[in-house]
C-alpha cells in the first residue's frame, strides 16, 4: 500500500453522510462541513470516550462519523459498517428527536455498503434514511424531498429504471407545489435522463424524441435559482450529440465559459465512462477491450471472461484506489496519480483512462495566478454485488455476481485549489 499523503486529514466528515444529489439542495439546507485533523485513533478514542459518557445522541453520531469516515478512508470498509451499524443500533430510536443526524447515519451506512457490494443493505439503509426524514420533517421540507429523490436513485442503480422514472415525476410535482425549484429541476432532469436511456435501449423513437425536447425545455428555461441545472441538462444534450459524433454543442458550451471568463469551481462537461475490458490476462498483463490489447505490466494468473471474480475468490475485498488529478485552467485533467491503493491496480488503467478524458468547463484565473488548477481526489472501490443467497447455489451461501463493478466517491478535501507536492504511488500521463 502507498502512503497515506498528509493532506487527507483536511476531508471533511460530511463525506459518507452528504446527500447524493446535493445539487437539489440551497447553501442553507447543506449539512454541517466538519473538518478534522485527527488520526483514527484519536477518532476511535473520542467515540469510545463518548460512549462511555453517555453523551447526547447527536455528539456520539458525530463522534461515529467522523471515525467511520477514517475507517473508510483508509481501506477499514468492514470496520466502517460495523461503527455505523453499532452506532444505529443505538440511536435509531432517537429518530424524532434527531431526524437529519439518524438519517445521516443511515446514509453513511449506504455509501459503505455500496462500496462492499452489498445491494440489499444498500436498498434498505437509504429507505431507513428515507423514512427517518419523512416521519420526522414536514412532508413539503425539501430535506424529505431529496431523501425520496435518493430513493430514486437507489432504484436506478439497482436495475429498476421504471421505478425510479416514477420516484422523479412524483418529487418533480410536490417539489413544484412547495416552491423547491431546484429539487423540482433536479428531480425532471433525472426523470428525462433516464426515460431517454430507457428508449435509447429498446429504439423507441417517439420517447427519445420526447425525453429529448423535454432537455431542451429544461435547458433553455432556467428556473430561478436553479441555473446550474438547466445547464445540466444542456450539457447531458451535449454528450447524446457527441455519442451521435457531434461536438458542436460541447464546443459552444466550452466556449461561452472561456468568454464570460472562466468558472470558479469544477464543472464537468464531458466525460467518457469507466470502460471494462472483456478480457484480463493477469499472467501477461494485458487486457483486451473490443480488439485492442493493452500492456498493462501485472503478474498472476491468465483469466478469461468478462471478470475474474468467479475463478478468484475473495479478488472483490478490499481492492480500492485514491486518484488524484489536476484540473488545468483550460478544463482538461493532467497528473492522473493512485495516490493510496489496496490489493492488485491493473484496473486503476481503466479509471486513468476515463478521468483523462474529462472535459471540464474552462476555469477563471482571477485571483488564481499562483494556483491555476483545481487538485481534486476521488476513492474507487473494484467490488461486485452480492447475489440474492439462493440464487445460484440453493443454499444460504452468499455468492458474489460475476459481474465486475467500480464504485466512486468524491473525496476531495476542502482545499482542492491548493498546490500539492506529495509523491504519488504512480501515474498515468
Amino acid at each position: 500500500m502507498a502512503h497515506f499523503p498528509v493532506f487527507f486529514a483536511a476531508i471533511s466528515i460530511s463525506v459518507l453522510s452528504i446527500p447524493a444529489p446535493a445539487l437539489a439542495l440551497k447553501d442553507a439546507d447543506m449539512p454541517e462541513i466538519i473538518v478534522t485533523g485527527k488520526s483514527l485513533k484519536d477518532t476511535e478514542a473520542d467515540l469510545k470516550t463518548c460512549i462511555a459518557r453517555t453523551c447526547p445522541p447527536d455528539e456520539e453520531i458525530r463522534a461515529a462519523l467522523a471515525h467511520a469516515e477514517n475507517q473508510f478512508i483508509t481501506g477499514e470498509y468492514r470496520d466502517a459498517k460495523s461503527t455505523l451499524y453499532r452506532t444505529v443500533r443505538r440511536n435509531r430510536k432517537f429518530g424524532s428527536d434527531y431526524p437529519i443526524e439518524v438519517s445521516d447515519l443511515f446514509r453513511a451506512r449506504s455509501r459503505v455498503a455500496e462500496h462492499l457490494g452489498e445491494a440489499d443493505d444498500f436498498r434498505i439503509a437509504v429507505l431507513d434514511m428515507r423514512d427517518t426524514l419523512r416521519a420526522n420533517l414536514p412532508a413539503d421540507d425539501a430535506r424529505a424531498m431529496v431523501a425520496q429523490i435518493e430513493v430514486g436513485e437507489s432504484r436506478a442503480k439497482l436495475g429498476y429504471p421504471k421505478e425510479a422514472v416514477r420516484i422523479f415525476s412524483d418529487i418533480s410535482k410536490s417539489a413544484d407545489a412547495a416552491g423547491h425549484s431546484r429539487v423540482a429541476a433536479y428531480a425532471l432532469l433525472r426523470r428525462l435522463l433516464i426515460e431517454y436511456d430507457m428508449a435509447k435501449e429498446t429504439d423507441a423513437f417517439a420517447e427519445k424524441k420526447r425525453a429529448l425536447a423535454g432537455l431542451r425545455k429544461l435547458a433553455d428555461n432556467p428556473r430561478a435559482g436553479a441555473e446550474d441545472l438547466a445547464m445540466a441538462a444542456e450539457v447531458s444534450l451535449a454528450r447524446i450529440d457527441r455519442t451521435a459524433g457531434k461536438s458542436d454543442s460541447t464546443a459552444a458550451i466550452i466556449k461561452r465559459f472561456a468568454e464570460k471568463g472562466g468558472a470558479t469551481r469544477p464543472i464537468l462537461l464531458a466525460a467518457e465512462p469507466v470502460r471494462l475490458p472483456t478480457a484480463v490476462n493477469l499472467k501477461t498483463g494485458t487486457q483486451q477491450l473490443d480488439a485492442r490489447v493493452i500492456d498493462m505490466g501485472i503478474k498472476g494468473t491468465k483469466v478469461f471472461g468478462s471478470t475474474a471474480l468467479p475463478l478468484l475468490p475473495g479478488i472483490a475485498e478490499d481492492r480500492w484506489i485514491d486518484i488524484g488529478f489536476w484540473i488545468n485552467p483550460n478544463g482538461l485533467v493532467g497528473d492522473v496519480e493512485v495516490l493510496r491503493s489496496s490489493g492488485e491496480v491493473y484496473w486503476a488503467k481503466w479509471v486513468a483512462d476515463s478521468i483523462k478524458s474529462r472535459i471540464y468547463a474552462p476555469l477563471s484565473m482571477k485571483g488564481r495566478e499562483a494556483s491555476p488548477g483545481f487538485f481534486m481526489v476521488e476513492r474507487y472501490s473494484y467490488t461486485a454485488r452480492y447475489l440474492a443467497r439462493d440464487a445460484t447455489t440453493g443454499s444460504r451461501i452468499a455468492t458474489r455476481s460475476p459481474n465486475a463493478r467500480i464504485e466512486r466517491l468524491d473525496i476531495t478535501p476542502e482545499n482542492y485549489d491548493q498546490p500539492f507536492t506529495s509523491v504519488p504511488a504512480k501515474t498515468y500521463n
